[in-house]
């Protein structure tokens, strides 16, 4: 791909508008390692006909504008390829320095109020997005219509206001930056796991809205596929294009056909090794150990063993928080019970 102008064009029961819908749908993906699969989530969202002009890749490495420059190599973790991006359409932020994830949410309801967005979806980028082809409409047309009815003041019914709608978990969200804003925000001091136990509970004990939703097939997965198949062309499994251009000359498959089926079978297959007992969960994010001797290099393997510390950390705090209670669940506290509380002890409600 040497311009924008040799982009594959997507399936055509996936293509946006031609005249951008009238609600804003500024969508985060955050990214600190692991480019390939960085690539994938972004081309399954615009596959699956997400305005590549609405994507707002977070870089969140910590290299400043080490990959801007391309002073990166490949095999380093960290790497992110910003000339790429740029032909896909999307745009890219990047972070002043390597941000936590409760403090990557914070910096996203930063740049939304910096814009004016009164909300913004966010995704995790080691997932899938894809159109259910049995349903009607593309994944983002039905994320539209979600959209519109959680704006309508029909949908909150007697609560007081809406906070997050869910598609399969936070794997894509859907946040409203106010309701945030009026809990205080995200708790930086729980910097990764238990961070979203400790926000949700907050926003369910104010009866703030919680929902979800279904848009199509949000599948999360440990590696790559061939993401050719996302394109939904007549790819014989024998001759696969080699080129943008190649894929771009082949003939669209019919919805819901052949293709389809391979392609979720192969996704499944992805899904299937993320879930299996000898795949550690997160053991994507250390598939790069390069970079040595790049700018901002780190040792990856000391890397993951100084982030696992801050993890750990993050739990302490937020079970020193809730008097000692584990994991999520918070049945029976009151946000005025927040580091009040000596023991696991629920109150009475």
């Amino acid at each position: 791909m040497q311009s924008r102008k040799d982009f594959p064009k997507i399936p055509s029961w996936n293509r946006p508008p031609a005249t951008h819908v009238k609600e804003k749908t500024p969508l985060f993906i955050g990214f600190t390692r692991t480019w390939p699969m960085l690539q994938q989530v972004v081309l399954s969202y615009i596959t699956a006909g997400w305005p590549p002009e609405d994507i707002y890749v977070v870089e969140n490495t910590g290299t400043l504008h080490s990959n801007k420059n391309g002073l990166l190599s490949l095999q380093n973790p960290f790497f992110l390829n910003h000339t790429r991006l740029d032909l896909f359409g999307v745009n890219v932020l990047i972070t002043p320095t390597l941000l936590t994830f409760s403090q990557l949410q914070t910096y996203y309801l930063f740049t939304a109020l910096e814009n004016g967005w009164d909300y913004f979806f966010w995704s995790h980028m080691d997932v899938i997005i894809t159109t259910d082809e049995n349903t009607k409409g593309s994944f983002y047309s039905r994320v539209v219509d979600h959209l519109r009815e959680t704006l309508s003041k029909e949908w909150l019914g007697d609560q007081k206001d809406w906070a997050i709608r869910f598609y399969a978990y936070d794997w894509l969200a859907l946040n409203h930056v106010q309701a945030f804003i009026d809990l205080g925000g995200w708790d930086t001091f729980i910097s990764y796991y238990t961070a979203d136990c400790d926000m949700h509970e907050r926003i369910k004990m104010s009866n703030i809205k919680l929902a979800t939703a279904d848009a199509g097939n949000v599948s999360d997965v440990g590696n790559s596929i061939n993401t050719s198949l996302l394109f939904r062309k007549k790819i014989d499994p024998n001759f696969p294009p080699k080129t943008a251009a190649e894929l771009d000359a082949l003939d669209e498959d019919e919805r819901a056909g052949k293709g389809y089926d391979r392609m979720l079978k192969e996704i499944l297959a992805a899904v299937e090794e993320k879930k299996s007992p000898k795949h550690e969960r997160n053991s994507w994010q250390g598939q790069q150990t390069g970079g040595k001797g790049d700018p901002f290099y780190r040792e990856p393997h000391g890397f993951a063993e100084n982030l696992e510390r801050v993890v750990q950390c993050g739990i302490q705090s937020y079970e020193s928080k809730w008097g000692g209670h584990k994991g999520c669940g918070l049945q029976g506290f009151n946000t005025e019970d927040a580091w009040m509380i000596e023991s696991t002890t629920i109150p009475p409600t």
